[in-house]
């Protein structure tokens, strides 16, 4: 991996760029912003930057010995740190042999480098635990930490960090990046909104094996005023029965695509310009505080489904409402 391989964010990879053009690094990094825009990526590339024997200006060279250890995961002076698959946290001792780690001397390279990967996994102790590293560096270490919602970690941790934001890509960014892959330009363009912004969202988007139940569900979505309760009940056993949480990430792309309609008219950038005629039509029969409505339910239902509530009712209760707000706009029904 080569900083040169991520596409967008040039500001932020370019401030890494003159970091390590400078042979002056900080002692911690903080790469946040939202998932998908390529940061374990860079931060991987970032690394094997730092540790190249023969680096290429401000990127690895990609074949010396140090970068090929780097690619094949087996350098003894790169360490990462994730979290197991079965917990939600990184274990405190992950944090604790973390630190350990970083105070030894390198075995190969110049210096080591350490990469969290979603840091704000770390619980409160484990975070604690990087503190004395993070006040007092050792001399010949870097720590990189990834982070999604750097807000979850500790303000003495950040403060001590040099923080670099990563930002959504432009739509025409996503699309060049699709269209590299070959993916047709329309089809193209259409990821690009609905993956917004998020390159790892887009990619993911070319073989998305959901793409015939968003489908279903924009059509029911469409013209759900003329909907009958057993239609409602039969989508959202669909709904269940997929992902979930993808199924009703189209519901919310649909409700936030009618109220930029609502409030925008033909002007509103869409999540999902292929429906656009259907917006135009659902946005003419309603009103903004009923779409707002709409979306409450629908983050209601998002939030329930996490706390593990039932899906399959949660998802026909959320049908059920979103349709009495469709057939009562004005909300005067009893």
């Amino acid at each position: 991996m080569k900083l040169g391989d991520v596409a967008g964010n040039a500001a932020a990879v370019g401030r890494l760029r003159a970091a390590v053009r400078d042979d002056r690094p900080a002692a911690a990094y903080l790469l946040h912003g939202p998932a998908g825009l390529g940061k374990r990526r860079i931060a991987d590339g970032f690394a094997a930057r730092l540790l190249c024997a023969t680096p290429d200006g401000d990127d690895a060279c990609g074949s010396c010995a140090q970068c090929t250890r780097v690619a094949a995961g087996t350098h003894p002076d790169l360490k990462v740190v994730e979290r197991d698959q079965e917990r939600r946290d990184i274990r405190t001792e992950q944090a604790r042999e973390l630190t350990r780690w970083l105070g030894l001397r390198p075995l190969m390279a110049e210096r080591k480098v350490a990469i969290i990967d979603d840091a704000e996994c770390l619980n409160e102790h484990g975070q604690n635990a990087l503190l004395k590293t993070l006040e007092e560096p050792p001399g010949a270490a870097v720590l990189v930490l990834v982070a999604t919602r750097a807000t979850l970690l500790l303000p003495t941790v950040r403060s001590r960090c040099q923080r670099i934001r990563f930002d959504p890509l432009e739509p025409a960014e996503v699309t060049a990046l699709l269209v590299a892959r070959g993916v047709k330009a329309d089809a193209a363009a259409t990821m690009a909104a609905r993956a917004e912004g998020s390159p790892g969202r887009a990619l993911a988007l070319i073989d998305d094996a959901d793409a015939g139940l968003r489908t279903t569900i924009l059509e029911r979505l469409a013209e759900l005023d003329r909907a009958a309760a057993v239609d409602c009940s039969a989508l959202a056993q669909a709904m269940a029965k997929g992902a979930v949480d993808a199924a009703l990430d189209v519901v919310v792309a649909w409700y936030r695509d009618l109220l930029a309609v609502a409030c925008e008219g033909d002007a509103a950038r869409l999540r999902n310009p292929d429906v656009r005629a259907a917006l135009a039509t659902a946005a003419a029969r309603t009103s903004v505080p009923a779409v707002l409505r709409q979306l409450e339910c629908v983050c209601d239902t998002v939030d329930a489904v996490q706390r593990n509530a039932n899906r399959a009712l949660a998802l026909e209760t959320l049908l059920l409402d979103l349709r009495r707000i469709e057939r009562d706009p004005a909300g005067q029904a009893a």
